[in-house]
């Protein structure tokens, strides 16, 4: 094999696992990271695109620019909304924190009280809303919590 042959050989080694991370996901993190994203412009795209789990109920009707980021076990999740009130929540002592902070972190002090919204915690935002589910058994997803 020439030395030309050789370097082509080598490139395409190195730039196809790029490649396919970067069309394995928007975000070529997520897929190094083991996580999805999704963006929805309101609740009824959200509804119709959702991925991995079923979408959560608590997010409100009137909700637009909604974003979710969850492990690709579907075992935590983070999604952020704006606007929107929620509807059959409860107010909860806060147990966890979202494992990512893509979408900002909830500022300090940290909230003792939370919205509990199924097996989602959620707390106001100056935007709207931040939620978040962390399984707390082995392999726990939001459908099964």
């Amino acid at each position: 094999m020439t030395h030309t042959r050789l370097r082509v050989a080598a490139a395409a080694g190195l730039v196809a696992p790029l490649l396919v991370l970067a069309l394995a996901a928007c975000n070529p993190m997520d897929a190094l990271q083991k996580v999805h994203s999704e963006e929805f412009a309101d609740r009824s795209a959200a509804q119709k695109g959702w991925v991995g789990v079923a979408m959560p109920e608590w997010i409100p009707a009137g909700a637009t620019g909604i974003k979710n980021t969850a492990t690709d076990d579907e075992t935590n999740a983070v999604i952020a909304v704006e606007g929107g009130e929620l509807e059959g929540c409860s107010e909860m002592d806060r147990r966890g924190l979202p494992f990512d902070s893509r979408y900002g972190s909830l500022g300090e002090p940290l909230p003792t009280t939370v919205f509990a919204c199924g097996p989602y915690e959620v707390v106001r935002t100056d935007a709207g809303w931040l939620g978040w589910f962390s399984a707390t058994e082995k392999g726990q997803t939001p459908d099964d919590a």
